[in-house]
């Protein structure tokens, strides 16, 4: 048992690394996505969501002030962090499923790590 831990945290680590350079086909246009899909961008939001809390804090702060970043930002960041953490946990439970429509993801942008849309504004 204690030597599972390690291996799958390996291996869900290991798929979060890869997931944005499996989402591109070789000509760098986005291919069709597929319930592995869904599934690695689910464990990819529930294990990394937090970064939204640092991440809002910061744009917040660079965008305002120090004072916005650290209540506004901070309140912006726990608000993602759930979203992404409940949007996961969809993903993980519903992968085997086309919904929505064709795997697309439910928030955008789809991985923390990529560069937010107008929604964080």
């Amino acid at each position: 048992m204690k030597r599972r831990v390690p291996r799958m945290l390996t291996a869900i680590a290991l798929g979060v690394a890869v997931a944005p350079w499996l989402a591109q086909a070789s000509d760098g246009s986005l291919r069709q996505r597929t319930a592995g899909d869904k599934l690695v961008r689910g464990l990819a939001n529930v294990f990394t969501g937090f970064i939204e809390i640092p991440r809002n804090i910061h744009n917040t702060t660079r965008d305002e002030t120090m004072l916005s970043g650290w209540t506004v930002g901070l309140g912006k960041g726990l608000g993602w962090m759930g979203l992404r953490f409940l949007v996961g946990i969809y993903e993980v439970v519903s992968f085997p499923f086309p919904l929505p429509r064709d795997y697309a993801p439910v928030v955008e942008p789809e991985f923390v790590w990529q560069a937010p849309g107008p929604r964080y504004r």
